[in-house]
């Protein structure tokens, strides 16, 4: 049984953290706004579709939810994360949806909508994708629950089940966007699987351009990236051979022409292979996007 002390410092640390999405609301009246404007990156990606058309990337949200449906143990872990200055996702994302309404355009989220599983944050997370019409994948922040979990694909078993109704690619799905399949694929932890790789192989035969969107970068030795933080050549759990087949795979087909992902928080923009570009957000949580143009 909890003491009355332990209860108070709960519901203290509760009111606190359910707070902290809500605070930049009322600062936006304010003569002197201290929080920045959404930073809108534009860029031109050909894609071989019959009309252009734009969307707008986003990535690594890393909303922060929590409520009494959840344990001690997760107001723990939401406590070690609320000081990692991410406060002003779900702010962000408000203002990138709105941006997104007023041109018309497509929102696409590679990832870590949210900063853990809690209960709250799956709901909330859910209902905002189902909403507001948000063309989703996960990141590895979707499947956290605490601190001291290893990224194991067995460690996603507990959490999928609740994904599965409004977050795209669990593991694998294709959108048809603008005249392109926009191909969702799970690599949170870094490494993908058989049934992803067959996914991939179906939407090929489908013979339309095809948008790669996953939550960790596709390694490449032009990207810069530290191979621990992506797939294809170690990645981060010692990439295995399925995962690193499948990066190549991609890379030599023809039909793939852009990938999308996220997860290191810093926009970078390369070539993937001779007819792909790779473009990773920057986070969400800092006010940063890109809106893509997909030309013919």
């Amino acid at each position: 049984m909890k003491s009355d002390s332990q209860a108070a410092f709960g519901r203290r640390e509760f009111l606190r953290l359910a707070s902290l999405a809500a605070c930049s609301a009322p600062l936006r009246g304010l003569a002197y706004d201290p929080i920045p404007a959404l930073k809108v990156r534009k860029v031109s990606v050909p894609l071989g579709v019959a009309e252009p058309f734009s969307i707008l990337h986003v990535s690594d949200s890393h909303i922060a939810r929590i409520d009494s449906r959840d344990g001690e143990a997760t107001y723990a872990f939401a406590k070690s994360r609320s000081r990692k200055g991410r406060e002003l996702g779900e702010y962000y994302l408000g203002e990138a949806l709105h941006y997104a309404r007023a041109r018309g355009i497509k929102v696409v989220h590679t990832g870590d909508f949210m900063d853990f599983a809690s209960v709250a944050n799956i709901e909330h997370a859910a209902r905002r994708i189902r909403t507001d019409d948000i063309v989703a994948c996960v990141g590895n922040h979707e499947y956290w629950l605490d601190a001291g979990k290893k990224e194991v694909e067995s460690y996603k078993t507990a959490t999928i089940p609740k994904l599965k109704g409004e977050w795209k690619g669990v593991p694998a799905s294709a959108v048809r966007l603008g005249g392109a399949n926009f191909f969702m694929f799970d690599n949170s932890f870094g490494t993908v699987t058989e049934t992803i790789a067959a996914a991939f192989e179906e939407t090929v035969k489908e013979g339309l351009p095809i948008v790669l969107v996953c939550h960790v970068p596709l390694w490449t030795e032009d990207v810069g990236l530290n191979v621990d933080s992506s797939c294809g050549a170690l990645g981060r759990n010692l990439c295995d051979a399925v995962s690193s087949e499948f990066v190549e795979r991609v890379r030599r087909e023809s039909l793939v022409r852009a990938v999308l992902a996220g997860h290191i928080h810093g926009f970078h923009q390369f070539a993937f292979s001779d007819h792909a570009q790779e473009l990773v957000a920057g986070a969400l949580f800092n006010g940063d996007c890109t809106e893509i143009e997909f030309t013919k």
